[in-house]
């Protein structure tokens, strides 16, 4: 044991030490020093203690070894936890790692969640979106009533693929008929295109429903499904994107981003671009494009509000005016062949024939 203060040389000096009652009598200073315990510090010190207390001459302390430490166990006060620099940075970088790196990956991201959903969508190739679209298709596809057999299903699909085939694309479209009063369409991934009932019922024309169908190809052509459900689901969809495995478990939960999503301003932009030069290509008469959306801008008040077409696709007059002036330079091609009046009756409630029927 080796002391250190007052009165000792600066390498210290040997001391002994006896303990009596409550006080420590330490012999080796040139008098003899008595401490209690309510007057020591201690701390660790290599293998041993170091226990330091005042004096009115000054600092002094004590190094014990480990057999005096043994000895003077029950004698001594609580050790005193000591940190040194390399600890205290140890113990800031667990706390960055914990709570600091977390919080700054979670503001990156939200600061540039655009960027980092389309990085990801793009790198989610056709073939892994397929899988999605067909897993999400037999899911969704489940849960709805559909109608087949009707001249309104012969219809969808003929001009469907007329539209879907009027530019180059590497889905194979599929479009289905929903035995659904409300007025409304939606694309999911890979090219499944779902008609209500009530969308074909309110529609004046073949070619209104025409301009929907180009407006829904386009959400599926731009992969604007894809990026909603990817936005919703976060570094779920990285993962995906990352290892492409898209199991029964994250199918379901895209299946549900899904079904709440809603467009951007931007989006149904570019969707309504893009249908009206799909309709120029595969030579349909825009027109009904912009007076079914005008129609349902005008009625959207006596529509379902949960289920009408703009409560997924939100209207705006800048819209309608956007298609309205590209109509002044329009071609007029020939109306399509078809027997609307004929279609329109073909889902009344005898005429047409469910899935489950």
């Amino acid at each position: 044991m080796r002391g250190f203060g007052a009165g000792l040389p600066p390498e210290g000096a040997p001391v002994q030490l006896r303990l009596a009652w409550e006080q420590l009598h330490i012999e080796g200073w040139p008098e003899v020093v008595t401490v209690s315990r309510s007057e020591v510090a201690v701390r660790r010190q290599g293998d041993g203690l170091l226990l330091e207390w005042q004096i009115p001459t000054g600092h002094c302390a004590m190094l014990l070894g480990p057999q005096a430490v043994t000895a003077l166990s029950a004698w001594l006060p609580p050790i005193a936890v000591q940190r040194d620099s390399a600890t205290r940075r140890w113990l800031w970088i667990s706390l960055f790692l914990a709570i600091g790196l977390p919080l700054l990956l979670l503001a990156v991201f939200f600061a540039f969640r655009a960027e980092i959903v389309d990085a990801v969508v793009a790198r989610i190739p056709v073939e892994q979106e397929i899988k999605l679209g067909e897993q999400l298709w037999q899911m969704q596809g489940a849960q709805l009533k559909l109608i087949e057999g009707t001249a309104a299903n012969r219809f969808l699909e003929e001009t469907g693929t007329r539209l879907a085939q009027a530019r180059p694309t590497p889905y194979r479209y599929r479009f289905s008929l929903a035995d659904d009063p409300s007025v409304n369409a939606f694309a999911m991934p890979a090219g499944f295109i779902v008609v209500h009932r009530g969308l074909i019922e309110k529609a004046a024309s073949a070619e209104e429903v025409a301009g929907v169908l180009a407006h829904e190809i386009e959400h599926a052509e731009q992969r604007h499904s894809l990026r909603g459900m990817a936005q919703e689901l976060g570094f779920t969809a990285v993962w995906v994107a990352v290892t492409g495995d898209i199991g029964g478990g994250i199918a379901g939960e895209w299946l549900k981003g899904l079904a709440g999503m809603q467009f951007s301003c931007e989006q149904e932009a570019s969707a309504d671009a893009g249908g009206y030069a799909r309709l120029l290509a595969a030579k349909i008469d825009p027109r009904g494009m912009a007076s079914f959306f005008e129609t349902l801008s005008k009625q959207q008040g006596d529509l379902p509000g949960a289920m009408s077409l703009l409560s997924t696709h939100p209207a705006s007059a800048e819209r309608a005016a956007a298609i309205r002036a590209q109509l002044q330079t329009a071609p007029v091609f020939p109306p399509l062949t078809y027997d609307w009046a004929a279609i329109r009756a073909s889902l009344e409630k005898d005429g047409a024939a469910t899935a489950a029927d």
